[in-house]
């Protein structure tokens, strides 16, 4: 299956929006500027996932529970999470413990939450997602493994995000074909 350029264009928007509500709700917390890129939309087979450049990485992932069904990662090169979160806490963070993998969990349910919110106001209905869940993933391979299998239809939306005089990074959000299928059905532009 492949995207048309129309419903290519439409999930880039929908996901420019979203994801720029999540840069509100990240740059609130950070009490900084956040700017993000805009979005290369691309719909794979996990076959062709290659995120080999923000490896190692982490993978926060919440379940769509009302409103889509699906799954959805956000993948982010390791090293740029534990600055993120050391500016968060305030204190130098090397390695996800207990106290700061809550943080980043709290952190992914705001950002979640505000992208899942303006997502249920373009398709106008009430979206819920699940509490967040955290992995490291090593390589590629062992987050298809993990996440969708080898051989499973995602979408994958890139961006560059750019907190203000502190970090520029790429991060990954993937979504299983669920969640996009759902969107597609839903959106108004495309069934006007």
């Amino acid at each position: 299956m492949r995207l048309d350029e129309k419903e290519k264009d439409a999930i880039g928007e929908i996901f420019n929006i979203a994801v720029g509500s999540s840069s509100t709700a990240l740059s609130m917390v950070l009490g900084t500027s956040v700017t993000l890129s805009v979005p290369d939309v691309e719909l794979i087979n996990t076959k062709e996932l290659d995120m080999t450049y923000l490896e190692p990485a982490y993978a926060i992932s919440v379940d769509y529970v009302k409103g889509l069904s699906g799954t959805n990662s956000l993948l982010l090169k390791k090293e740029d999470l534990l600055k993120i979160v050391s500016k968060m806490m305030y204190m130098e963070v090397t390695e996800v413990d207990e106290l700061s993998e809550s943080a980043i969990c709290e952190l992914m349910n705001q950002m979640m939450g505000a992208s899942s919110t303006a997502l249920a106001s373009m398709l106008r209905h009430e979206i819920d997602i699940s509490i967040p869940k955290i992995g490291l993933i090593k390589d590629t391979n062992s987050y298809k493994d993990f996440m969708y299998g080898q051989n499973e239809n995602v979408l994958t939306v890139t961006f560059t995000l750019e907190i203000k005089d502190f970090l520029t990074t790429n991060f990954i959000t993937v979504m299983s074909h669920e969640i996009y299928d759902s969107i597609l059905e839903q959106l108004p532009i495309l069934h006007a």
